[in-house]
């Protein structure tokens, strides 16, 4: 019997935390036959090997297959090649979803044969939970150009997704290897993609917010890989055959994100790679911005460097204070 949903977990030196995520997947309530879980072991250096390989031994469902470093993107190309079920769910392994949350999940997504379902999830921090992220529900499948536009307000986090498997199979989606924030490259080129997306308005994720996490952690690389999806969702902007709409939005949010990374390099007191001045010359600023925000990004276009500058100074300032 082929099973409903194939589960990704990459791992890598996850010894803290893996447990928790495999067992709050497979400590529900489902028949086994209708759900795999794939734990890609990605290079780990730490124990998070033998914990799957002890989880296995309690949960024979459990499929474990281990590679070389080769990211998180890698890790999750990887537990696709392997998947088998209808729908593919990839779940950060310092993550963990809610309790018996997989039976409702599966009901909806046999009752709806849709390409894409999107999900609510919480924010933890401190074992608290400071934010609860539930999206609104959609009565009826909408394009992914409609829900790119409407629904997803810049949340591109993969694990609120579930994919139908042959979606991304015959549309050629696979994930950016390499970068960083692959989710904010991946979702746009997704979602264009997509015929039908569903919303399960409900908090099935629990996104744990940690210390050393990317998120967290900025560095050079953390800047350059930015800048680098920059470039692609420009270049995805620009192909034919897309609406206006969606344009202006993904210009958006290339604008904001511009904006938001050159910023997080001053304030890192990082160095602006190469291509932040190649992708500031791309720039199309939206007339219909407040004019506060249309100055900033006149002034980024005009001299970058200098907004840079004046940016981290003012910083500089700011935190004394």
């Amino acid at each position: 019997m082929k099973p409903i949903l194939s589960i990704v977990i990459p791992v890598y030196n996850v010894s803290q935390y893996v447990e928790k995520c495999i067992r709050s997947i497979c400590n529900q309530n489902f028949d086994t036959n209708t759900v795999e879980v794939i734990a890609v072991n990605d290079g780990s250096k730490d124990n998070s090997l033998e914990i799957c390989e002890r989880l296995q031994l309690e949960f024979t469902f459990l499929k474990i297959y281990s590679q070389e470093n080769r990211g998180l993107s890698g890790a999750r190309n990887t537990g696709l090649k392997n998947a088998t079920g209808d729908y593919v769910w990839f779940i950060d392994s310092d993550d963990w979803i809610a309790e018996n949350c997989i039976p409702e999940i599966l009901q909806k997504v046999t009752k709806s044969n849709v390409d894409i379902f999107w999900m609510g999830h919480n924010v933890i921090l401190n074992n608290e939970v400071i934010r609860a992220v539930v999206p609104r529900k959609t009565l009826e499948p909408v394009t992914g150009e409609e829900f790119f536009q409407t629904y997803l307000n810049n949340l591109f986090f993969i694990w609120k997704f579930i994919y139908r498997r042959e979606f991304l199979l015959d549309n050629s989606l696979t994930f950016y290897e390499g970068i960083l924030y692959e989710d904010l490259e991946f979702t746009p080129r997704a979602l264009i993609k997509a015929n039908t997306c569903l919303t399960l308005p409900k908090a099935y994720y629990n996104y744990l917010i940690r210390q050393g996490s990317i998120a967290t952690n900025i560095k050079d690389k953390n800047i350059e890989d930015r800048f680098k999806i920059l470039n692609k969702l420009q270049d995805l902007k620009d192909q034919p055959g897309i609406n206006n709409n969606f344009k202006n939005t993904l210009n958006g949010i290339i604008l904001n994100t511009f904006k938001g990374t050159v910023k997080m390099s001053a304030k890192a007191q990082l160095k602006l790679p190469e291509l932040s001045y190649i992708d500031v010359k791309k720039l199309q600023v939206d007339k219909k911005l407040p004019l506060a925000s249309r100055l900033e990004f006149y002034c980024m276009k005009s001299n970058l460097q200098w907004f840079y500058k004046t940016f981290q100074y003012s910083w500089q300032i700011y935190k004394k204070f």
